[in-house]
């Protein structure tokens, strides 16, 4: 999407490099949010986002998954979405610059772009996760520039009608499982559950791929009525606030941030607290069963994302946290290779064609291990960019879009 010639104007080098450092901040503070809560489902397969409570769970364990359903669950993927429809609209917008008035040339740019992260997405979830997003995030792309319109005001009318549809695609699951699914006899796992659990966590990698197929499937044709929505909805936000400006110059949209914050504390916190609480007796009490008035209220309660990205890029802008931003851009500037990287590592720990760890693995070890995870990954996104621009899976995605055509100099978004 490519900004009208009265849109946000330009800034200086210097000042660029801040603003995509902040987004990259973004980025990193996302990825230790997803990785937080893919860790727990990782050796489950295409299910509960959180896994699945021991029978029967002590009070540690289930004040951790409540705490994890509140912050974590539903609160992260909304800020990569919201993202990648910024990243899209400053993505165009340099297409743009290096292409002229060709407009052709510019959407095939975009398109093979979308295009090369749609066979990486599947390639990701078929070979290690079966919880990719990428390819959700690549459709619907496709989608997004096939039906958003260009101008500014049309554009707020499609994400407001988009919104709309997202949240009455919140209901939806329920409306599945009182039509479709049986009633889960209380106390008790599904015993199809228990097999996907131990083919993840004991079987070699060549064992488990007809699993994950099977996974990766039902994960991305069962995203369409629910996910897409959302999905779409948020490309739109994020492409108004990149012709707008709300993430380059957050100082100037005071307004717009301190609203998101009221709205993501005084909606968003409660609504998933209340979800959550939900999710933790039906975790108890029926474990494997799905289709519960939580997770609309945990769907609702993803405006808690707003309050994050608020605060975050309040706290970027203080003299404190200029370092908090400059250790987490690093991972965030490497966000595609970093995500993809999460799955290969948690599959060498946690999976049995390597260590294993995850069949005896508490929810509490699994949370630390996340961290240490991702602080293995600053270190090493730090010392990756001391030497090279962008990560192995950035640097192949910005050939595809760009060709072996020059590029106006400037951090990547």
């Amino acid at each position: 999407m490519t900004p009208p010639a009265g849109g946000a104007p330009d800034a200086a080098g210097r000042r660029l490099a801040r603003r995509i450092e902040a987004m990259d901040a973004l980025r990193g503070l996302a990825l230790l949010g997803i990785l937080q809560v893919n860790i727990q489902s990782f050796t489950w397969g295409a299910g509960e986002p959180l896994g699945y409570l021991s029978s029967p769970p002590g009070t540690g364990e289930s004040l951790l998954y409540l705490v994890q359903a509140t912050l974590f669950e539903g609160k992260f993927y909304p800020i990569f979405g919201f993202l990648f429809g910024v990243g899209m609209a400053l993505q165009l917008r340099k297409l743009r610059r290096l292409h002229g008035r060709d407009a052709h040339a510019v959407a095939s740019a975009y398109r093979r772009r979308l295009l090369i992260l749609f066979v990486l997405g599947l390639a990701h979830g078929l070979l290690f996760y079966s919880g990719d997003v990428l390819a959700t995030y690549a459709a619907c792309g496709l989608i997004f520039m096939a039906c958003a319109p260009l101008r500014l005001d049309a554009l707020r009318r499609f994400t407001a009608w988009a919104w709309a549809l997202a949240a009455l695609a919140l209901f939806a699951p329920i409306a599945a499982t009182v039509l479709l699914a049986p009633e889960t006899p209380a106390g008790t796992l599904p015993a199809a559950l228990t097999a996907t659990h131990e083919i993840y966590s004991t079987a070699g990698f060549l064992a488990q791929l007809r699993q994950r197929a099977s996974d990766e499937v039902w994960q991305q044709v069962g995203d369409i009525p629910t996910f897409w929505p959302q999905v779409l909805a948020l490309f739109g936000l994020g492409a108004i606030a990149g012709r707008l400006g709300w993430i380059q110059a957050p100082s100037r949209h005071r307004l717009v941030w301190r609203r998101a914050l009221l709205l993501g504390l005084g909606a968003g916190l409660p609504l998933s607290l209340a979800g959550a609480a939900l999710s933790l007796v039906r975790a108890r009490s029926q474990p494997g069963s799905e289709g519960g008035w939580e997770g609309v209220l945990l769907g609702l309660g993803s405006l808690l994302a707003a309050a994050y990205v608020a605060a975050a890029l309040h706290a970027f802008e203080q003299p404190w946290g200029l370092t908090l931003r400059r250790w987490l851009a690093a991972p965030g500037r490497l966000s595609l290779s970093n995500y993809v990287g999460q799955s290969i590592v948690m599959g060498a720990l946690f999976s049995g064609w390597g260590l294993g760890l995850g069949a005896q693995a508490s929810r509490a070890e699994l949370a630390l291990a996340a961290c240490v995870i991702f602080g293995v990954q600053l270190l090493v996104s730090r010392a990756i960019l001391r030497r090279f621009r962008q990560g192995p899976l950035e640097a192949l995605w910005r050939r595809a879009t760009y060709g072996a055509a020059p590029v106006h100099p400037g951090p990547p978004h």
